[in-house]
This record gives C-alpha cells, structure tokens and sequence, in this order.
C-alpha cells in the first residue's frame, strides 16, 4: 500500500505513528472504564498507526495531535486520492465518518447516541431527511455512564458545515437506520453498514489531508 497520494487539491496520506505515545497519554482523562475501552489503543506497524474506529479518529482531531497543516480525509479526498492511485486502500480499510439514517437504532448500543445527535440537528434546524455523512472532525466526545461505549458524541458549533446528505455519495453496503460508521474498505468499497462503533482490526488506518 502506498504511503501517499497527491490529487489536485492536496496530499493524502496514511498517519505515521509519532502521535501514538500521546494519544495514549490523552485518553486517560477518561474516568470510565467502558470510555477507555471505547477509545481503545492504536498499535504500530511499519511506520503506520495502525487500527482505527469513529472514537479513536474524534480523540485525536481534538486533542492537537494531528500534523500541522493536516486534518482527517473526507470522503471526497478519498475520492480524490483512489482516482490518482487506485491501489492506495488495497488490503486495509479507513473510517471517514458516521452514517446517520434515523433518530434512534433498533441496536441498543446506538440508539442514545443516534437520538442525541438527531436532537442536536434538529435544534440547529438541521433536517435528517433521508440521512446524513458527519465526518469526525465536527464532532466531539462527552463522557456518559448511560452510553454503552462510555462517551455520547456531540455536534461542534462550526461543524455544520460539514454535514452531507447520505444520498450525495454512493455506496456499496448500506443500514436501512440507525447510526453507523462511514468506512472505505481495502476492496474499494464504500460502506454506511457497521453499527458496532468501537471495533477496530489491525487493518484500520488513520489518513489525513494536507491542502
């Protein structure tokens, strides 16, 4: 897998694992347990941070950790980069956001996060219709003992911007509702379907942007 991709608007890169001494370091502001779980641990191979999920990619673009110039890729970078170099993502799979479909989730685990992020759109007379793309970095954590995963997540003020609709981007595997994680899989495939969004697998990658 390549390290690098340069597209017309920037460089896209797999992050090098240099902040994974401090991210270890930044999660024990935790209290909870089931928070520390949740947020878990990166490993390290070749150079690479290795491992991700939703929790870890919130963590680390709110703790000043990322590279400066750098922010976690959107979707439309991954794009951007696969059109350059479409064995970029070969063998590993990297989170780029959370799938939003409905305002609660038929998987228990979800469904007080899913109904506190619908409350925080509608109160900023933002419309779920039929669904939306939230990338990590305009979200935030907030520890919760009522959450199975120990933190609830909440919308930054400067974030709505951010929000796309679902229906602005195809994808090859899909939740009806609920909330998931937003995943570009080592096959080139673009998937809203995992609901468990605290796993991780050694294949996960952290990429940034750099314009």
């Amino acid at each position: 897998m390549w390290n690098q991709v340069n597209t017309s608007n920037g460089i896209v890169r797999v992050l090098d694992d240099s902040v994974l001494e401090a991210y270890d370091e930044s999660i024990k502001s935790y209290n909870s347990v089931k928070a520390k779980e949740s947020l878990g641990k990166f490993d390290k191979s070749n150079g690479q941070l290795m491992g991700s999920n939703l929790f870890r990619l919130i963590q680390l673009a709110n703790s000043g950790l990322l590279p400066e110039g750098t922010r976690l890729a959107r979707r439309d970078d991954l794009e951007n980069a696969i059109s350059q170099n479409d064995s970029f993502f070969r063998g590993v799979y990297v989170d780029f956001g959370l799938a939003l479909r409905t305002a609660g989730d038929s998987y228990n685990p979800n469904d007080l996060l899913a109904k506190n992020l619908s409350e925080q759109l509608e109160q900023r007379n933002i419309k779920l219709g039929r669904g939306k793309l939230i990338p990590p970095d305009s979200l935030y954590l907030v520890e919760d003992g009522n959450s199975a995963y120990g933190v609830v997540i909440d919308l930054k003020e400067e974030g709505e911007k951010l929000i796309r609709d679902i229906n602005d981007f195809e994808w090859n595997y899909t939740r009806r509702q609920g909330l998931s994680r937003a995943i570009l899989g080592g096959s080139k495939s673009w998937g809203s379907l995992d609901g468990d969004l605290a796993y991780s697998l050694s294949t996960g990658r952290v990429v940034v942007f750099s314009g």
